[in-house]
């Protein structure tokens, strides 16, 4: 055979097997958008990894076509078996944090790695094979036995707090919390934080007050974030509620419980990365605003039906994504915007601003 057609039934196998890849994508997103307009309670959100599957499945089948590819197909099995998890993780199956336990086991990677060169400078693809399929097996024992691997390994309590001080109106709090449980809610002291962390981690606290205002701020202590195997590490951060707050709160893959319902929240800006959050409002502040950012995450907004509610977020909506709460769309030409009826005249209000990676949403009334 001639360089010539050599090249060209090469190109010919590459477009075959794009189109192989192309094609199963596409069949894949027509199927979850189908689901979504049948079954808004499922949705993108919760179905987007199919695609990831499907893409997986994809390479899985074109390493079939001759000349057969043993690399590649291992290559299907590893995307297709990411997708897979994540599909478990969207559905409520597995856990977000499972991707962070599994750091642990980057050692892995480096043995992979391993296999992957002596298989090139042998020329053994079935030496280089020993590389995926170390990565596969590494993620199904870690799905099947987490609970063993990722067992806990050991936490300390720590805590700060304050009586209550005269003269104090107002206050800011910032909370970075990185890995773990995060609870926050009022109490009648000035302040009280529970952390459970590992032996020697004592979280970072400052406190100031300047006049009537004062301000906290916690965070882990340096390089915390690479804390792993902890999935009870748990904050419970309790503010008073007789002062007006601003309230700062950075998660990264955890699961929050913000109750603000007995707190006096003028402003909350909060970040979050992977897991599930909860935010409870109250009705004690007259205006109050909130401006939320999540990523791969599961969001919850409960709010008072005594309070005045706008609502402007990155994407539409629908009426599943409601419970217990008539909220109408007003308009919005690049974020939609939603609000109850009689917005404007309402003596209390609450003004929320979420912008969403891929999640799902619902907004509670009661």
């Amino acid at each position: 055979m001639s360089e010539e057609e050599r090249k060209k039934k090469d190109q010919i196998k590459r477009r075959t097997r794009g189109g192989v890849i192309i094609g199963l994508i596409f069949i894949s997103l027509g199927v979850i958008l189908l689901i979504a307009n049948l079954f808004p309670s499922l949705g993108f959100a919760r179905l987007w990894p199919v695609v990831i599957i499907a893409w997986g499945l994809a390479t899985f089948v074109s390493s079939l076509i001759p000349p057969f590819d043993v690399s590649r197909l291992f290559n299907g099995v590893f995307i297709g078996t990411v997708g897979v998890i994540l599909l478990y993780n969207t559905l409520e199956i597995i856990p977000f944090d499972f991707w962070l336990n599994l750091i642990a086991l980057w050692p892995v990677l480096l043995i992979a790695a391993g296999f992957a060169v002596l298989g090139a400078v042998n020329r053994s693809s079935i030496v280089s094979a020993f590389a995926p399929i170390l990565i596969i097996a590494t993620l199904i024992l870690a799905v099947i036995y987490g609970d063993v691997i990722f067992k806990d390994r050991g936490l300390t309590d720590f805590g700060f707090s304050r009586e209550a001080g005269m003269g104090v109106e107002s206050g800011s709090a910032t909370v970075d919390f990185a890995v773990g449980n995060l609870n926050v809610g009022a109490t009648d002291m000035l302040y009280d934080i529970a952390a459970k962390e590992p032996i020697a981690r004592e979280p970072q606290f400052s406190y100031t007050r300047s006049d009537s205002s004062i301000a906290l701020q916690a965070r882990p202590l340096a390089n915390a974030r690479s804390y792993l195997g902890n999935q009870e590490r748990e904050w419970t951060v309790l503010l008073s509620r007789d002062i007006d707050w601003r309230l700062n709160v950075r998660t990264g893959v955890s699961n929050s419980k913000l109750d603000l319902s007995d707190l006096q929240v003028s402003d909350l800006r909060l970040e979050g990365g992977i897991g599930d959050t909860m935010v409870r409002f109250g009705d004690k502040a007259e205006q109050a605003s909130a401006t939320i950012h999540t990523g791969i995450s599961r969001l919850k907004l409960i709010v008072p039906r005594s309070v005045g509610v706008r609502l402007e977020i990155n994407r539409g909506l629908s009426t599943s994504d409601f419970q217990n709460i008539d909220l109408q769309r007003v308009g919005g030409d690049g974020a939609a915007v939603y609000q109850t009826l009689g917005f404007n005249q309402t003596e209390k209000r609450l003004d929320l601003n979420v912008d969403m990676g891929i999640s799902s949403f619902v907004v509670e009334g009661y």
